[in-house]
């Protein structure tokens, strides 16, 4: 398939990834890092959100699971994976990704602010769940040893997002350091805005991201692009 978007240590795909993902090559994979849709019909419940593809509560989990099944052969023996859920969710999460891989626990990203819900008579959800699984083979994590709490990397302000749950780049340039070594691939087959190619460009590591929608295929493409062009300018 022709890429949406290609550079020297990037490609994004506008694709759906259980049928994309069948087609790179064994083992290739060092780090899975993704945001899948919830599960949680996230747009019925934040007014004048825009409405995100397969965010049902069935249909979720279901295209989730089948993406893993799609993405088991391509990731090495050795690889980690870091996968964005949500704390009525991540059980079903952790079920889908155990037939594929070790579970090694749970980072909380620590919102550091308040969320949408009932204000009064609940706790602030200022906080949502990563996954961390592993391959077969143990291959250390980079880096000096982390907290399970992530507590500096504030959201991204709604009025500068590009997608509605869009993640920030330092938070997923934390998570590539850790997860992927200098040589490494990175995969996400949610691509969305592009936040994990963002950070592996900006890692020098090689990435593959994989969007259905192609609006955010195209704001991924001109964010990566824009960035190409800025890193460009500095090495002059």
């Amino acid at each position: 398939m022709k890429p949406y978007y290609e550079n020297d240590t990037l490609t994004l795909y506008h694709a759906d990834c259980r049928d994309l993902l069948l087609d790179l090559p064994s083992h290739s994979v060092d780090l899975l890092l993704t945001d899948p849709p919830y599960g949680m019909a996230w747009a019925s419940k934040s007014k004048g959100a825009a409405p995100i593809r397969a965010d049902g509560a069935r249909q979720g989990m279901r295209v989730f699971r089948q993406a893993l099944t799609a993405a088991s052969s391509v990731l090495a023996e050795d690889s980690h994976a870091f996968v964005f859920c949500h704390w009525a969710s991540w059980p079903d999460f952790h079920d889908a990704m155990a037939p594929h891989m070790g579970m090694k626990g749970a980072l909380i990203w620590w919102k550091n602010r308040g969320g949408t819900g009932d204000c009064e008579g609940s706790f602030a959800p200022d906080y949502e769940v990563v996954l961390h699984g592993a391959g077969p083979k143990r291959r250390p994590l980079l880096g000096k040893r982390h907290g399970a709490v992530l507590p500096s990397f504030p959201p991204v302000a709604p009025k500068r997002r590009t997608h509605p749950t869009e993640k920030p780049i330092e938070l997923m340039v934390f998570l590539v350091a850790r997860g992927c070594p200098e040589d490494g691939l990175v995969l996400d087959p949610f691509a969305g805005s592009g936040a994990t190619l963002l950070a592996a460009q900006q890692l020098g590591r090689r990435a593959v991201g994989v969007e259905l929608e192609e609006r955010y295929c195209e704001a991924a493409a001109q964010r990566l692009e824009a960035a190409a062009r800025v890193c460009s300018a500095d090495a002059a």
